[in-house]
């Protein structure tokens, strides 16, 4: 992976977070931590879309039938798995 640098300005308060938080973790630094949410939140977006425009397919079918806990369960554990599938 090619790192480039960038600073951010963290207060005391947070960056000592962050530290806990990394070390708690088990990150090598902060960048890492850093790096690792960014990217969770990224798969998070994947896996957002990708229910978006299932609810759109489906709300666009006219045979769609109503949705159940269980086929949403479905639908939830199919783009979590996508979203892993691509990160």
């Amino acid at each position: 992976m090619t790192r480039h640098s960038t600073t951010l300005a963290l207060s005391g308060k947070v960056r000592a977070l962050a530290k806990e938080r990394a070390e708690e973790q088990g990150f090598a630094s902060i960048n890492e931590y850093i790096d690792a949410l960014i990217e969770e939140d990224r798969a998070a977006g994947l896996v957002r879309r990708w229910m978006r425009d299932k609810i759109k397919e489906g709300l666009a079918s006219p045979n769609a039938g109503r949705l159940t806990k269980k086929k949403l369960d479905r639908l939830i554990g199919q783009g979590i798995a996508r979203a892993t599938r691509r990160a």
